[in-house]
């Protein structure tokens, strides 16, 4: 009778379709839709390294001084004490990053993510959605809902005839401009 009851259950599960979709967090697709990508960034990869000196990308690092040689030691993940650890939290984060630097293509979802993480945050923080999508030729494109003057943020990979790949917002400076005026409207909303 037990077993009878058993087998009933399993079939009426199995019989029935299933009536809602699950929905994934934008963190989420964008994980999946960059997986999809990765073929044909380790073939960029090889043609960039082909046609580049390592040397000119030592050499950058070296010649720099003071800020501005921090930054760019900063973008590199082998000298960033946690390069892709950025905007963990909107408090935290006054500017969105505009690019960072890695030389392994199986770091790039990574440098992606944390490219994408403060727009994220913001979003979740104003109540507003974020739709990712990934194209080959665009790059990954976040569509922030009602966001006011900047509805599209999109960010590239690029290779570097220095090998590895610049990861970057398309306008990086006018966005993480956009960036920092919203935060401050949101949490001197929280505020009151």
């Amino acid at each position: 009778m037990i077993l009878a009851l058993l087998l009933l259950a399993a079939g009426t599960a199995f019989a029935e379709p299933s009536t809602g979709t699950v929905a994934r967090a934008p963190e989420e697709n964008l994980r999946v839709l960059l997986a999809n990508l990765r073929q044909k960034r380790n073939w960029q990869v090889r043609e960039a390294v082909l046609g580049g000196a390592a040397e000119e990308l030592r050499d950058a690092v070296a010649s720099g001084d003071g800020a501005a040689k921090a930054r760019l030691a900063g973008r590199l993940p082998g000298m960033a004490k946690d390069p892709f650890g950025i905007c963990r939290d909107l408090e935290g984060c006054r500017e969105a990053p505009a690019s960072l630097h890695v030389e392994d293509p199986v770091l790039l979802d990574d440098a992606f993510m944390a490219l994408a993480r403060p727009w994220f945050k913001l979003q979740k923080a104003r109540g507003k959605a974020v739709a990712v999508s990934v194209d080959p030729g665009a790059g990954v494109q976040l569509k922030l809902e009602d966001f006011p003057k900047r509805p599209v943020v999109t960010l590239s990979a690029l290779p570097t005839p220095t090998g590895g790949f610049d990861v970057e917002v398309e306008e990086g400076a006018e966005a993480a401009r956009d960036f920092a005026a919203e935060r401050a409207a949101v949490l001197r909303d929280a505020k009151n």
